[in-house]
């Protein structure tokens, strides 16, 4: 018995130690590098900096801060209040380092949940961390999806009863508040489990007991949805963009996308392992699955399909929910308990073998993205303080579904939103900066609201003629915009610029962009 005692100690400190190499090599990439080639997190970034510098006179000229009862601030309430300790820049990747870590460590604590021991079997989910959700930037959802899976592995292990409600409720308010559809990927999970809960009961229990207790299952849904409705001000637009994306294969071929960690063969050589190492343990008879986590997988699977793809004003609300299906997938199954010792030997040698090798690729491609994001930050950054600056583009917005040529390289690496980053070097006003107040917790103030309106995101200038047309516009409504001090347009994309008006100069140029100053005409 002390041989074995011993032995479960030397597996789990092993395991442990396993997934510590991989929280470090998952982290690699955001240690390397400074400006992050993920496709919202300069926006993400510059409304942390804007936040933590309300005080500055300049910045709250433009902007007023907003409610916080929003169902999207996950990162808003961690990197804000770290920002005063380590810096707006420090504090917002270390947020965006926690996205990856909650994914992994809530995958492992829900496989604990699901099958009541731990094991090397999650450490695949090493595998799905940096997925095409991630690329795009959506790191409140991702947070909070990690939290949620921890979440629901706190409720597998607490018995029904007013503890289990309390802390199922406040679970459920913060998942909330980090993300709505964080929120409800804890829900589906919980439903998952307590469904296959009654079932299994219904026999001995009979179907009023049995639905009972399903009822009593979802009151701290129910009550959180209740205090939302009432509190936040994204309430009054729930319905805001619903719609589904037509076409029949939209959402399988979005959802491989939102597992796609932008490089093809790594995405391969990583399916390859995964589907090899199930198909070993299936016809060794050596793999096993949680029954309450495979119907909460089915429940994922349903919402995937159900859900549509805008909804509140997001993007991709379907889509989302891929990673969570993966990793919730991961958590289901396990290598059967008895097996020989070898099999989680290398279950735990491949995860960190593949964590290496995943490291080493993404490190290199962000390394070669930041070379030409850094010339167009560095650029925009010495833009004098209290100066505006407009942001156009002669390249196509990055897509999701990346089938072409163009949308592929828009993504190498995406400038949509780099623009945001030029209040890193002074107080600078963005309209292109994401300021709603039913999303983030900040507000354009209503001078300038025209302003922000205008801009939206980057103006798509593909021709000369656009250029010129779009820098007469913004000339002509100058004069109904007081207060904007000096005037820059950033073009983003290698199409050379036209010859530009005598009231326009070049303050920088390089091989993807040109920034433009605006004088007054």
């Amino acid at each position: 018995m002390r041989d074995d005692f011993m032995s479960s100690l030397r597996d789990n400190r092993n395991l442990a130690l396993a997934a510590l190499a991989l929280a470090v090599l998952a982290l690699a990439p955001i240690m390397a590098t400074r400006y992050l080639p993920l496709h919202d997190y300069p926006f993400h970034l510059a409304r942390i900096v804007i936040l933590a510098h309300l005080d500055d006179p300049f910045l709250r000229r433009f902007y007023a801060p907003g409610s916080f009862l929003l169902p999207n601030i996950g990162m808003d309430a961690v990197a804000v209040p770290l920002s005063h300790l380590l810096g707006p820049e420090a504090a917002t990747k270390v947020f965006v380092g926690l996205t990856l870590l909650t994914a992994l460590l809530g995958t492992l604590c829900l496989h604990r949940a699901g099958h009541g021991r731990w094991s090397a079997w999650p450490l695949l989910a090493v595998l799905f961390l940096h997925n095409g959700i991630f690329r795009f930037g959506f790191f409140n959802y991702l947070f909070g999806m990690g939290l949620a899976l921890a979440a629901a592995a706190w409720w597998m292990i607490l018995r029904p009863g007013l503890a289990r409600f309390a802390i199922g409720l406040v679970c459920a308010i913060l998942l909330l508040w980090c993300h709505f559809e964080a929120f409800a990927v804890f829900a589906v999970i919980v439903g998952g489990v307590e469904i296959e809960k009654a079932g299994d009961a219904l026999p001995r229990t009979g179907a009023g007991r049995a639905l009972g207790d399903l009822v009593l299952a979802a009151l701290p849904f129910i009550v959180c949805l209740a205090l939302f409705a009432a509190l936040s001000p994204t309430a009054g637009v729930a319905a805001k963009g619903f719609g589904y994306t037509p076409g029949l294969m939209s959402k399988p071929v979005g959802g491989l996308f939102a597992l796609s960690s932008g490089s093809l063969r790594l995405d391969a050589i990583s399916a390859s392992v995964v589907v090899g190492i199930c198909l070993w343990l299936a016809l060794t008879r050596n793999l096993v699955l949680s029954r309450p986590l495979a119907v909460a997988t089915a429940m994922m699977l349903l919402a995937f399909f159900v859900v549509p793809a805008n909804i509140m004003g997001a993007l991709y609300a379907d889509v989302r929910l891929a990673p969570a299906l993966a990793l919730l997938a991961v958590a289901a199954l396990d290598i059967r308990p008895g097996a020989p010792a070898a099999i989680g030997r290398v279950v735990m040698l491949l995860a960190v073998a593949l964590g290496v090798l995943r490291a080493g690729v993404f490190t290199s491609e962000w390394k070669g993205y930041e070379a030409k994001i850094a010339p167009i930050a560095e650029a925009i950054g010495k833009i004098e303080p209290g100066s505006t600056l407009f942001a156009a583009t002669s390249a196509p917005y990055p897509a999701l579904i990346a089938d072409s040529p163009e949308r592929r390289a828009a993504w190498a690496p995406p400038l949509k939103h780099v623009a945001s980053l030029a209040v890193l070097g002074s107080p600078v006003f963005v309209p292109m900066t994401w300021a709603d107040p039913t999303q983030q917790p900040l507000a354009v103030r209503a001078a300038y609201r025209p302003v922000y309106d205008f801009q939206g995101n980057p103006k798509k200038v593909f021709t000369p003629e656009a250029l010129r047309k779009l820098i007469a516009d913004v000339q002509a409504r100058r004069a109904h915009w007081p207060g904007l001090g000096p005037v820059y347009l950033l073009v983003v994309g290698s199409a050379p610029p036209p010859p530009m008006p005598a009231n326009v100069s070049y303050a920088a140029r390089g091989s993807d962009f040109v920034l433009l100053r605006l004088a007054k005409p």
